[in-house]
Protein backbone atom coordinates (compact mmCIF):
# COMPACT_ATOMS: atom_id res chain seq x y z
CA UNK A 1 0.00 0.00 0.00
CA UNK A 2 1.28 3.51 -1.05
CA UNK A 3 0.88 6.61 1.16
CA UNK A 4 0.86 9.89 -0.34
CA UNK A 5 1.77 13.12 1.18
CA UNK A 6 4.25 14.60 4.00
CA UNK A 7 5.45 13.55 7.52
CA UNK A 8 5.21 15.21 10.19
CA UNK A 9 8.97 15.84 10.38
CA UNK A 10 8.63 17.05 6.86
CA UNK A 11 5.69 19.93 7.79
CA UNK A 12 7.95 21.20 11.11
CA UNK A 13 11.04 22.01 9.02
CA UNK A 14 8.92 23.70 6.33
CA UNK A 15 7.24 25.65 8.75
CA UNK A 16 10.68 26.59 10.60
CA UNK A 17 12.18 27.46 7.26
CA UNK A 18 9.38 29.81 6.64
CA UNK A 19 9.47 31.33 10.14
CA UNK A 20 13.34 32.05 9.35
CA UNK A 21 12.39 34.01 5.84
CA UNK A 22 9.64 36.24 8.06
CA UNK A 23 12.00 36.60 10.60
CA UNK A 24 14.85 38.10 8.22
CA UNK A 25 12.78 40.12 6.11
CA UNK A 26 10.06 41.50 8.61
CA UNK A 27 12.61 43.99 10.00
CA UNK A 28 13.86 45.18 6.24
CA UNK A 29 10.26 45.64 5.29
CA UNK A 30 9.62 47.62 8.46
CA UNK A 31 12.48 50.10 7.82
CA UNK A 32 11.57 50.29 4.29
CA UNK A 33 8.08 51.45 5.46
CA UNK A 34 9.32 53.82 7.90
CA UNK A 35 11.69 55.62 5.90
CA UNK A 36 9.35 56.10 2.93
CA UNK A 37 7.10 57.65 5.26
CA UNK A 38 9.40 59.90 6.47
CA UNK A 39 10.51 61.30 2.76
CA UNK A 40 6.50 61.76 2.74
CA UNK A 41 6.42 63.95 5.87
CA UNK A 42 9.33 65.53 5.07
CA UNK A 43 8.23 65.97 1.29
CA UNK A 44 4.55 67.51 2.57
CA UNK A 45 6.32 69.79 4.77
CA UNK A 46 8.89 71.12 1.86
CA UNK A 47 5.84 71.58 -0.27
CA UNK A 48 4.03 73.57 2.26
CA UNK A 49 6.87 76.09 2.47
CA UNK A 50 7.40 76.73 -0.78
CA UNK A 51 3.06 77.48 -1.41
CA UNK A 52 3.33 79.82 1.81
CA UNK A 53 6.30 81.45 0.08
CA UNK A 54 4.47 81.88 -3.38
CA UNK A 55 1.06 83.17 -1.13
CA UNK A 56 3.43 85.38 0.17
CA UNK A 57 5.23 86.80 -2.39
CA UNK A 58 1.95 87.31 -5.02
CA UNK A 59 0.46 88.91 -1.83
CA UNK A 60 2.73 92.28 -1.18
CA UNK A 61 0.41 94.44 0.69
CA UNK A 62 -0.43 91.59 3.33
CA UNK A 63 2.94 90.39 3.51
CA UNK A 64 5.38 93.81 3.14
CA UNK A 65 8.99 92.92 2.58
CA UNK A 66 10.06 96.81 3.32
CA UNK A 67 10.04 96.33 7.03
CA UNK A 68 10.90 93.07 9.10
CA UNK A 69 8.51 91.31 10.77
CA UNK A 70 7.26 87.74 11.32
CA UNK A 71 4.04 86.29 9.59
CA UNK A 72 1.80 83.63 9.71
CA UNK A 73 -0.58 81.47 7.10
CA UNK A 74 -2.88 79.02 7.93
CA UNK A 75 -2.34 75.67 5.48
CA UNK A 76 -6.60 75.92 5.53
CA UNK A 77 -5.93 79.42 3.85
CA UNK A 78 -3.86 77.94 1.48
CA UNK A 79 -6.17 75.30 0.43
CA UNK A 80 -8.72 78.03 0.24
CA UNK A 81 -6.62 80.48 -1.76
CA UNK A 82 -5.33 77.50 -4.12
CA UNK A 83 -1.91 77.05 -3.31
CA UNK A 84 -2.45 73.93 -2.36
CA UNK A 85 -4.58 71.01 -2.95
CA UNK A 86 -6.68 69.19 -0.13
CA UNK A 87 -6.19 66.70 1.37
CA UNK A 88 -2.73 67.15 2.19
CA UNK A 89 -1.06 63.31 2.77
CA UNK A 90 1.20 63.24 6.30
CA UNK A 91 1.51 60.03 7.86
CA UNK A 92 2.27 60.83 10.94
CA UNK A 93 -1.63 62.65 11.13
CA UNK A 94 -4.39 60.25 10.45
CA UNK A 95 -7.01 62.85 9.23
CA UNK A 96 -5.82 65.32 6.65
CA UNK A 97 -9.00 68.05 7.36
CA UNK A 98 -6.97 68.07 10.70
CA UNK A 99 -3.57 68.91 9.20
CA UNK A 100 -5.61 71.87 6.99
CA UNK A 101 -7.42 73.15 9.99
CA UNK A 102 -4.74 72.63 12.60
CA UNK A 103 -1.32 73.40 11.08
CA UNK A 104 0.33 76.34 10.01
CA UNK A 105 3.34 77.92 8.31
CA UNK A 106 5.58 80.82 9.76
CA UNK A 107 7.90 83.13 8.36
CA UNK A 108 9.87 85.90 8.29
CA UNK A 109 9.60 88.93 5.55
CA UNK A 110 12.29 91.74 5.05
CA UNK A 111 14.88 93.17 3.21
CA UNK A 112 13.47 92.86 0.01
CA UNK A 113 12.43 88.72 0.56
CA UNK A 114 10.65 86.84 2.62
CA UNK A 115 12.79 83.69 4.53
CA UNK A 116 12.74 81.75 6.85
CA UNK A 117 9.49 79.70 6.46
CA UNK A 118 8.42 76.44 8.86
CA UNK A 119 5.76 74.50 8.96
CA UNK A 120 3.81 74.22 12.82
CA UNK A 121 1.45 71.92 13.97
CA UNK A 122 -0.50 74.50 15.39
CA UNK A 123 -2.94 76.97 14.03
CA UNK A 124 -1.73 80.87 13.90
Amino acid sequence: MSKKGFTLVELLAVLVLLTVIVLVAFPNIIGAVKSTNDQLDKATTTLLESNARSYANDNPVKYPTTTTKNYCVNVEDLVKEGYTQSPIANVSESDAKEIEKAWSVSFSCGSGKCTKFQVKKARC
